[in-house]
């Protein structure tokens, strides 16, 4: 429960009441102007509350609203200061089972240092619970139902994160599980015992371990119904209705009622029905070895070779957006969609990528367009070398960091590709750093450290190195560069001046702004859009590729500039 970079923009929250797909009430809460605004806790005891959180007061910083669903009225429980009495910066908080705030995470803006702190109850003190570096991982996933002890996840004495349970009087911490190859993923709790029964890792596929045999049954029966990993997304208070949401390579979701007594399974929707229509490609969990030894955990989806043959195939090196993100296996739609005209995709998860250690994470440091840009090209030697990718077509694309990915692959290994397609990527770095948004500004320190300071000599110099703005000269293939019209996060002067700098040795550019778009695609006619640029964009510059002719979408915002 703790926000420490919270992901969801909203201008507002508003509460639904659903019974039975009815939608029966609507409620703005939160009527607050250029804010972000979300749930952040529910208890099934207090059916009528939840927890909010919202800048409305300052953009840098979340306070925590308990809101009363029936009257709207939002009262505040806890008022961030910005900075606690030490001067670290309060990153977010955390409230028991009961909705009480009892934890609190703060950051040292000078060291990135992260202290999460406890107390009883709001007449106590706060004390120090935890300490440690921003390359280390202690976070609390639930307290106990009684509040005298949490659950969580640290990875301070290991590489790959463990699970644990600490106990708050005595300050002990006993060892529940870890595994082998990946990070501690979700946990599930039992609602009423509020103890955890199951465990996930995902490595290259996702594995379940289970605490509480009283769900083996249940589990092995999941396990079997459908293919594809699988999750609960919810259950009724009583435990025995589940919703139960499998993840495939067809559809990104599908969802099912199961009936636990009678062991029956009710298929409910699937996220997108018209993919039924169609056979998509197969999706293949590989491993690639870096150049100096890392094993970057990956996913090819290729085209049917019954239509395409057997390669090699004209192929898209798609890299991945954060880039404390990863990718998964299952359904994606780009893939999907670049299969079926004929490419081969892959992505990989380069250092820097979270979810396989810390050392694997921390590898990434300061490493943007050097040894992270060298995983993304080991999986284009790999490909290659495989049989799978045609050496003198290979697209690179990606969104975000991907972005910044695609233009530094332009820039420093222009010999690899034929084409590039970046959408909101940054090109400078150091002016990337210093307009990141209000609410990114608590975490400086831990971005100082992940991608380096501005603010020191040394590391602005090595930051001007990696950005692909100072290296317009080697960027000769085409370029399709994509922007957000309001992206808060990478400003829409980081796509002006790759754009301005390219046109001006003569690089062809394509540069499409996208009107009400910020860092992402929030309408779906601009997603469509943006699509349907990409494939016309690729049939133009890739030989031999297949296109279904492209025509502007209706509603899209789009500008080309």
């Amino acid at each position: 429960m703790f926000i420490i970079n919270p992901t969801i923009s909203l201008i507002s929250v508003a509460v639904v009441i659903l019974v039975y797909g009815i939608l029966l009430q609507r409620k703005l809460v939160t009527p607050f102007e250029d804010v972000k605004a979300y749930v952040s806790a529910t208890d099934k005891d207090q059916p009528n509350t939840v927890l909010i959180e919202t800048n409305d007061e300052n953009p840098m910083f979340f306070d925590v609203y308990r809101c009363d669903l029936e009257t709207g009225e939002l009262t505040m429980i806890a008022d961030n200061p910005g900075t606690d009495e030490n001067g670290d910066m309060v990153l977010g908080f955390m409230p028991d089972e009961d909705l009480n705030i009892r934890m609190y995470y703060a950051i040292n803006s000078d060291t990135g240092y992260l202290t999460v702190y406890h107390r009883w109850d709001e007449n106590s003190e706060w004390e120090e619970l935890s300490s440690f570096s921003s390359n280390d991982e202690w976070g609390p996933r639930r307290f106990t139902n009684d509040g005298r002890g949490i659950y969580l996840v640290s990875n301070l004495e290991s590489n790959l994160s463990a699970f644990y349970y600490m106990d708050l009087e005595t300050r002990e911490q006993t060892y529940i599980t870890s595994d082998s190859l990946a990070d501690v993923g979700g946990v599930g709790f039992d609602p009423h015992t509020g103890e955890p029964r199951s465990i996930s890792f995902n490595y290259l596929r996702r594995r379940r371990e289970i605490l509480d045999e009283s769900i083996v049954p249940d589990m092995d029966f999941l396990a079997e119904f459908h293919e594809g990993d699988f999750g609960t997304a919810s259950r009724d208070n009583a435990d025995s209705t589940w919703i139960v949401v499998y993840y495939t390579v067809d559809n990104p979701a599908v969802y099912f009622l199961y009936d636990r007594a009678e062991v029956t399974m009710l298929e409910m929707f699937t996220a997108i029905p018209a993919l039924a229509d169609y056979n998509l490609a197969d999706v293949q969990p590989v491993e690639i070895t870096s150049r100096d030894g890392f094993i970057l955990p990956s996913y090819l989806t290729v085209p049917d070779a019954e239509f395409y043959g057997e390669g090699p195939y004209p192929t898209i090196m798609y890299v991945h957006g954060g880039p404390w993100a990863r990718d998964y296996y299952g359904y994606e739609p780009f893939c999907q969609l670049f299969a079926n005209r004929g490419f081969a995709v892959l992505q990989v998860n380069f250092r820097g990528s979270t979810g396989f250690g810390k050392e694997f994470l921390n590898a990434g440091n300061k490493e943007w367009g050097r040894n992270m840009q060298n995983d993304v090209s080991d999986g284009v030697s790999w490909a290659i070398e495989n049989g799978i990718a045609d050496p003198e077509r290979v697209v690179i694309l990606g969104g975000s960091y991907g972005g910044y990915a695609t233009l530094a692959g332009a820039a420093f290994t222009p010999e690899l590709y034929c084409a590039a397609v970046d959408f909101f990527g940054p090109s400078n770095l150091n002016s990337f750093m210093e307009t990141v948004p209000p609410y990114w500004k608590p975490l400086k320190a831990m971005m100082d450290i992940r991608v380096g300071n501005p603010d020191d000599e040394a590391d602005r110099a090595m930051l001007e190195e990696v950005s692909p703005l100072n290296f317009a000269e080697n960027m000769t293939m085409p370029m399709f560069i994509v922007q957000g019209e309001n992206d808060p996060r990478v400003v829409i002067e980081e796509s002006d001046q790759m754009v301005a700098a390219l046109r001006a040795i003569g690089t062809e550019v394509l540069y499409v702004v996208y009107g009400e778009e910020g860092h992402g695609f929030a309408h779906e006619e601009n997603r469509l859009d943006f699509a349907g640029r990409v494939e016309e964009f690729l049939f133009l510059n890739v030989p031999g590729v297949e296109c279904e002719l492209f025509a502007p979408v209706e509603g899209a915002t789009t500008r080309i500039e």
